[in-house]
């Protein structure tokens, strides 16, 4: 199954649509991408500003980013549903989580198990 494609799609294959949050995305890395191309051209031809151009590049691939996951996380406590950008990731999926829970209680019971059988040879 493709990236973007529904979970529950079934055979129909139809795409998810596309979201705010995949919007930020892909317009954040084509600004970035963009910004790159301008900076890496400004300094082949030799433009006076090209040194405060690329402290300017310099400064946005730092604050992009941190703005992108900004907004995602807003969008994310807006409509309620948890996403990576979610502070809260242990709890974003119950069902996950559950499993986890139960394989560690599981592997707990394995370990005790081995070291009740340890005390019982000696």
């Amino acid at each position: 199954m493709s990236t973007n494609e529904k979970p529950n799609a079934g055979a129909s294959g139809q795409k998810a649509p596309w979201t705010v949050k995949r919007i930020a995305a892909v317009a954040g890395i084509v600004l970035l991408v963009a910004m790159y191309v301008v900076t890496l051209i400004s300094a082949l031809i030799g433009t006076p500003g090209a040194a405060k151009l690329f402290r300017f590049s310099l400064g946005m691939t730092i604050a992009v980013p941190i703005f992108l996951w900004i907004f995602i996380w807003c969008v994310g406590k807006l409509t309620g549903k948890d996403s990576m950008a979610s502070l809260d990731l242990l709890n974003s999926n119950p069902k996950e989580r559950e499993k986890m829970e139960k394989a560690l209680q599981e592997e707990m019971q394995k370990e005790n198990k081995g070291v009740g059988q340890d005390r019982n040879r000696r």
